[in-house]
């Protein structure tokens, strides 16, 4: 009895602690990672990226809520954005994460970030004073749509996080004005961002914003869908 005892010890104490060590490589090899793309090759792209990163999305964009009140786009704000340090400071907690030993078999800490450009010979831009409404091709194929609100008070409106740069785009006439942009640049960013620390702590955020600029790299406007997947 304590023979089958010693050797049922000495099996448990050789396949747990391998069992540890296969389930932290393999969540270290597959779980643990950042991906980062720019599938784009134009004139003038790292300028481009430069602007887009760096955009002071705080200090122009606004957005509004579900009751229709426009507020400053603030960080501690549930509307997250892309930028440079939210992308380094995600960059940075998956390489601090790499240096742990991981015992929960579904961790994962991971994000997939691109940033993608096009030279776009015509856009067609809805959008009032208050906010941006949608974008298409010059085929009238959806670029974005903003999302619809209908509650409280100052319903119905439009949502999103948006900036317009009136120095290149004019004031709106009325509720809805649609303007035509030609030989613009138009710049679409995208992360996916999944964080699994245990049964009951996980998060999933999906980002999409688009930014256009004119023919001389200076911004028109600035588009985030406020609609994110967080759970």
């Amino acid at each position: 009895m304590k023979r089958k005892l010693k050797i049922c010890l000495i099996i448990f104490g050789i396949i747990v602690p391998l069992f540890l060590v296969v389930n932290n490589f393999i969540i270290f090899a597959a779980s643990i990672f950042y991906r980062i793309t720019y599938p784009t090759n134009i004139q003038n792209f790292d300028d481009i990226i430069e602007k887009s990163e760096l955009f002071d999305y705080e200090k122009y964009c606004t957005y509004r809520d579900y009751s229709g009140e426009d507020h400053n786009l603030s960080r501690s704000d549930p509307y997250d954005y892309i930028d440079r340090v939210f992308i380094e400071s995600l960059k940075l907690q998956i390489d601090e994460d790499k240096k742990k030993f991981h015992f929960f078999p579904f961790h994962q800490l991971n994000f997939i970030y691109s940033l993608e450009v096009s030279n776009e010979s015509l856009i067609y831009l809805t959008y009032n004073n208050n906010t941006i409404i949608k974008a298409e091709y010059a085929d009238h194929t959806e670029i974005f749509t903003a999302s619809m609100a209908f509650w409280d008070i100052n319903s119905p409106h439009w949502m999103g996080v948006w900036y317009l740069n009136f120095t290149h785009i004019p004031y709106a006439l009325n509720k809805s004005s649609t303007i035509i942009l030609s030989n613009t640049f138009l710049v679409k960013m995208n992360l996916n961002y999944h964080s699994t620390s245990n049964f009951w702590d996980s998060q999933h955020l999906t980002i999409e914003q688009y930014l256009l600029f004119n023919s001389d790299f200076q911004i028109m406007f600035v588009f985030l869908d406020s609609m994110l997947s967080v759970q």
